[in-house]
């Protein structure tokens, strides 16, 4: 009698556990890896920029097994964001079920200043290379500041690029929180030491040398520009298809990520 009661119990609480909570999304079928839902904004991409981009996360989906998931949404349903972003990702079973590895983001573009809502929600899996803080820095750094603009895709797009290079450990979340930083305070000082020192060393003489001092600075100033953008670039991804994406795995969320508004 005691087993029975026992396995009632835990029957009824995995039902509860996986019952579908009033107000998620369904799951798409077929699965779709970038998922319009706005009635309000159908074209917040366009079809070409959601081809394009559909193509790129399934391509690396199918690379590394990690799946990044964008739901674009008119209304959270009396959810808070990091609820309905986490509960997409659980329902949905975005990642792979023993890797955890999936990540959702959430947008929500309508009503006013400060009721459009975007949140990055990371599976388990990947919150060693996503923390909070580096979710929280992609939201400000490349969706918010896009979406103020009417930059939508690249918004999205460079959110992406991001998350995907974090999730390869193409460069890890500590390097990514740096950049951006280095154009006030202590660094303008240097830059400015820097340039008093280029011009006292590459002054008249330099110039006799055909102007390579100034041509050296440049270099200099381009090769920052170029890796504080090389990982917002879209790499090998960029168009085509990559076979058709296969379906989620059933990976597992707990609430980690961040987000914000516009």
């Amino acid at each position: 009698m005691k087993a029975f009661l026992l396995s009632a119990c835990f029957l009824i609480l995995q039902f509860a556990v996986f019952a579908q909570r009033p107000g998620i999304p369904e799951k798409p079928n077929p699965p779709r890896l970038v998922n319009n839902l706005s009635k309000e904004f159908p074209d917040f991409i366009t079809d070409s920029e959601e081809a394009e981009l559909e193509a790129k996360l399934e391509a690396f989906s199918n690379e590394t097994s990690n799946q990044i998931v964008v739901v674009i949404v008119d209304d959270l349903n009396g959810y808070e964001p990091w609820d309905f972003a986490t509960e997409i990702g659980y329902q949905w079973q975005v990642g792979q079920a023993k890797e955890d590895n999936g990540v959702v983001i959430l947008i929500k573009p309508t009503g006013g200043q400060g009721d459009r809502k975007t949140h990055i929600a990371v599976g388990r899996g990947l919150e060693g290379a996503i923390p909070d803080l580096t979710a929280n820095d992609i939201v400000n750094k490349e969706l918010i500041p896009n979406f103020k603009d009417g930059n939508f895709y690249k918004g999205i797009d460079d959110a992406c690029n991001v998350i995907m290079a974090l999730a390869k450990g193409e460069y890890n979340h500590k390097d990514y929180s740096k950049k951006g930083k280095g154009v006030t305070g202590m660094a303008i000082v240097i830059a400015v030491i820097a340039i008093i020192f280029l011009l006292i060393r590459f002054g008249p003489k330099g110039n006799n040398r055909g102007g390579r001092g100034g041509g050296g600075w440049t270099y200099g100033a381009a090769g920052f520009m170029s890796g504080f953008g090389a990982g917002r670039s879209s790499g090998g991804f960029g168009g085509g298809s990559s076979g058709g994406f296969g379906g989620f795995g059933g990976g597992s969320f707990g609430g980690g990520g961040s987000g914000g508004s516009w």
